[in-house]
């Protein structure tokens, strides 16, 4: 039987690139030439890569045999070379791996991968850190586990709305505290994947920023209610100067048209009322100009030992004189051997505001009590007692409040502000003391306040 001739396929044998489906195909053919010369550098022995095992009936020819062999050479070239691709393009994407993996762990952004009831996948060492568990125990956990109660609700809305809606969805949440001062506060902005029943989540740290608005807020409220206050305060002040300036200008007016003929006694007396009213000004202006200091953080604190009573006697000439022409019997009764551990000039303001409250506030005629005793805290408490008018609850209620002016003049028509006895309460409390208040109407009022003996941390 005559042997039958195998025929060669015309077309090219289809190359290794062109299997695998490579668009690159400038690249297969580069390689394709390459491994031509490296063949031609290297020639081999044709006849001994025929092979003997042919089947009988086929027959090839010498030519096609060499051609046959040379394609499959080239081939093996082409995949040698081929296999050196990949093997520097696997280092280069573990190295790109390595890098994503470096971003995705240390990101200052917790991300999750969350399937439909809620439970982690996926998550990034930032993500582990912010549920204060190791990443390894929280695959397979369920998120909401970690939402505050009071926001699971609200979470697992969140998780249904991005699955049925396929966008982009944003939710803040806060997070079960633990064992801190403190919850985590989150700002959750998740879409779902549309591959599969996945969801992926960006979990944003805002614990800080939601602390420094609250703070924000706390101080604009803070200062709203100081300009408030300190617009009723301006009110009250100007009210009360007005007053005293008005009674200088009457009086002066007086004197100037009917000087000739006003008697000697009635001189006296409207000079009197000047004295007065040079007083109180002069005593509010004074306070004025303390409070102001306060208001911008100018007043020096300097505490030292000081005798409360050298102080009283030093620098309380007019008190004493106002309290003498008011016909007032004011009795200092604190021993000479008393120190106390304070500002002198605050307790000097002290004094003075307390004992001219009670000189306005008692009648022509009555009594006023300086008294001072060491108590068992190594304080020196002192009682400024007057048997004036006194002050019913409401007012004693209101007493430390600069909006508040319940409008009382005192016995002899005397202007109140009130500024002094909250200059009191700051001065007391900024040297460690404390200060308190009894009063009944038509009898008297006991203004009692501390000051420590001791130097205090």
């Amino acid at each position: 039987m005559k042997n039958r001739e195998k025929e060669i396929p015309k077309e090219p044998i289809k190359k290794i690139g062109d299997s695998a489906n490579v668009n690159h195909s400038s690249v297969i053919t580069d390689l394709r030439s390459k491994a031509e010369i490296l063949l031609q550098s290297n020639p081999t022995n044709i006849n001994s890569r025929i092979s003997t095992n042919l089947q009988d009936n086929v027959s090839y020819s010498q030519a096609e045999i060499e051609k046959l062999i040379y394609e499959l050479e080239v081939h093996q070239i082409e995949l040698e070379m081929l296999n050196d691709e990949l093997i520097k393009t696997n280092s280069q994407l573990k190295i790109s791996l390595n890098k994503y993996t470096e971003l995705y762990d240390f990101s200052p952004a917790g991300y999750f991968t969350l399937n439909q009831d809620g439970e982690i996948t996926e998550l990034n060492l930032y993500g582990s850190q912010l549920l204060g568990k190791e990443r390894l125990y929280l695959i397979n956990s369920m998120f909401g586990f970690f939402v505050a109660d009071y926001h699971k609700k609200k979470f697992r809305t969140f998780l249904e709305n991005i699955f049925e809606t396929r966008t982009k969805m944003e939710c803040d949440i806060e997070l079960k505290s633990k064992n801190g001062p403190f919850s985590i506060e989150l700002q959750l902005s998740g879409i779902a994947n549309e591959e599969n029943d996945l969801c992926h989540i960006t979990a944003i740290d805002i614990s800080e920023r939601r602390r420094i608005e609250e703070d924000i807020n706390l101080k604009n409220r803070e200062l709203k209610q100081i300009n408030t206050e300190k617009d009723k305060f301006f009110s009250i002040i100007s009210h009360d100067l007005r007053g005293p300036i008005v009674g200088f200008l009457g009086l002066t007016e007086l004197i100037v048209q009917n000087l000739i003929d006003i008697p000697t006694q009635e001189i006296i007396q409207i000079a009197e009322l000047m004295k007065n009213s040079a007083s109180n000004l002069n005593h509010l202006m004074i306070n004025l100009l303390q409070w102001s200091k306060i208001q911008r953080d100018l007043m020096p604190f300097d505490p030292k030992y000081c005798s409360p009573r050298e102080i009283i006697e030093k620098n309380l000439g007019i008190e004493l004189e106002v309290a003498k022409a008011k016909e007032l019997t004011l009795s200092i009764e604190i021993p000479d051997h008393l120190s106390v551990y304070a500002d002198p000039m605050m307790v000097e303001s002290i004094f003075r505001n307390l004992i001219f409250n009670a000189i306005k506030f008692t009648f022509r005629g009555g009594r006023i009590t300086v008294s001072a005793k060491e108590n068992k805290k190594k304080e020196i408490e002192f009682l400024i007692q007057d048997t004036g008018m006194g002050m019913d609850k409401y007012i004693l209620s209101h007493l430390f409040k600069i909006d508040i002016h319940n409008g009382r003049q005192g016995t002899e028509g005397e202007s109140s502000s009130g500024l002094g006895l909250i200059l009191c309460k700051d001065f007391i409390t900024q040297c460690n003391g404390k200060i308190s208040v009894q009063s009944i109407p038509n009898i008297g009022s006991t203004f009692k306040f501390t000051l420590p003996t001791l130097e205090r941390d």
